[in-house]
């Protein structure tokens, strides 16, 4: 038996699961979910009196002062960012914008408009002040969002305060897109969560399925949002040197001790590529440890492409295809 609580943020479901040995501790898991109207508040671009919208309206023209939880994720944020060369970057939304993605529409943009949106962007041009803990742009028309970033971090906040309310064994996702797994499903196995890598384009088509024990995972991807334009498909997901969308997979799963590198770097390394994800693989034993899911020529057929070894609960086939 599991308990399941959820509560609406950040445009996602986010739920706590109990198993048995923990639902007697379920009040400390309302309180945890709580949490996210007051990190949805501090982190959103929709709301005009968010941290983050008054960092945007006025730090071109003077730094702004920013909360130390706020200025913690913005500087995780550009270390991922130089991490990545730019392929990660929270300054992104112009162009986010730009192709039509701020309104869940996508539209194709002339090459002026995206000229004009990529010189608004680049986490260089981001300056930040340890000391008065302050942050301005260097040009105007820069902004910060950190869609690509935050449900990973509160993700990791509720597990904070979950752990501090003495629960052990419990899964969170936000979304399906974002999880993280502290403990056991079933008390003291050792065994973990076991959590499925779904289709890209069929969500309810589960690819293969792994053990996650405290450890998150993240997937990124252009399989729910993208749009055709003369016959082309256009993902969501934007490389911010380029200023075009990315990416040569469906979606791009990483794993690692928290959900939010987790997330940074699935959002890094999709926009990267297949290529730069071996390479990267192969070079960085620290990097965490990423599935792919590419596109094969028939209509929905994918390969799953494992860039490092897995407990798998339930395999991908033989040769990847689905």
């Amino acid at each position: 038996m599991l308990t399941t609580i959820s509560h609406h943020a950040m445009a996602a479901e986010f739920s706590v699961i109990l198993p048995e040995s923990d639902a007697p501790l379920v009040e400390a898991a309302f309180e945890a979910l709580e949490l996210l109207d007051r990190i949805e508040a501090d982190l959103t671009v929709y709301r005009d009196d968010s941290e983050i919208s008054q960092v945007n309206a006025v730090a071109s023209e003077r730094p702004v002062t920013v909360s130390e939880s706020t200025y913690r994720l913005i500087q995780r944020s550009i270390a991922w960012s130089e991490k990545t060369a730019g392929a990660f970057d929270v300054t992104a939304g112009p162009l986010v914008r730009v192709w039509g993605f701020t309104e869940r529409r996508g539209r194709k943009p002339t090459a002026a408009e995206v000229r004009a949106a990529v010189a608004k962007v680049g986490y260089t041009g981001v300056r930040l002040d340890d000391e008065r803990r302050s942050v301005a742009f260097e040009r105007p028309g820069m902004e910060i969002n950190l869609g690509a970033i935050g449900k990973g971090y509160a993700l990791d906040e509720l597990t904070e305060t979950l752990t501090a309310g003495g629960l052990n064994n419990f899964l969170i996702h936000g979304g399906g897109s974002s999880v993280i797994a502290r403990g056991d499903q079933v008390a003291d196995s050792g065994q973990g969560w076991a959590v499925g890598i779904s289709h890209p384009t069929k969500p309810k088509l589960r690819l293969a399925g792994i053990r996650l024990r405290d450890e998150a995972l993240s997937t990124s991807g252009s399989g729910k949002q993208f749009f055709h334009h003369r016959g082309r498909r256009y993902g969501h997901v934007i490389d911010p040197r380029s200023g075009a969308p990315a990416g040569d997979l469906l979606s791009l799963t990483a794993i690692a001790d928290n959900a939010t590198d987790a997330e940074a770097c699935s959002t890094a390394f999709f926009v990267c590529g297949i290529d730069a994800i071996r390479a990267a693989a192969e070079s960085d034993p620290g990097l965490p440890r990423m599935i792919g899911v590419r596109s094969e020529n028939r209509q929905d057929s994918v390969r799953v492409l494992p860039f490092a070894e897995f407990e798998w609960v339930d395999p991908p086939s033989d040769d990847g295809s689905r």
